[in-house]
């Protein structure tokens, strides 16, 4: 994913699909989204936007924050195979956006 289709995904705000954080520090709340999307329609998770202003502000994405994600993401059941994007926001001195895509679950 690119950074003009997350602006474009963004520009709709937050949806029935699309679940806008600041940071992994609120990676339990989105844990629960995560799970609303699975069993839904599916939806994205972006971490790295302000909420309420929209403004992409990125975080730094260190070995600490990717083990976080797997982490949370491991504690879903039954058991996904979501592989996080890392966006490089541009003029951020390094920083990223992370993004999680997830579909629908089909249990049939």
């Amino acid at each position: 994913m690119t950074i003009a289709e997350i602006q474009e995904l963004i520009r709709r705000d937050e949806t029935r699909t699309l679940e806008l954080k600041k940071t992994t520090g609120e990676l339990k709340d989105a844990m629960r989204t995560a799970c609303a999307f699975l069993n839904t329609d599916g939806g994205f998770i972006i971490f790295g936007i302000a909420p309420v202003s929209l403004k992409v502000l990125g975080q730094d994405v260190t070995d600490a924050t990717r083990r976080e994600i797997a982490q949370a993401l491991s504690g879903i059941e039954p058991a996904i195979d979501i592989k996080p994007e890392y966006v490089d926001v541009p003029e951020s001195n390094g920083k990223q956006l992370i993004v999680l895509h997830f579909d629908r679950w089909n249990l049939g």
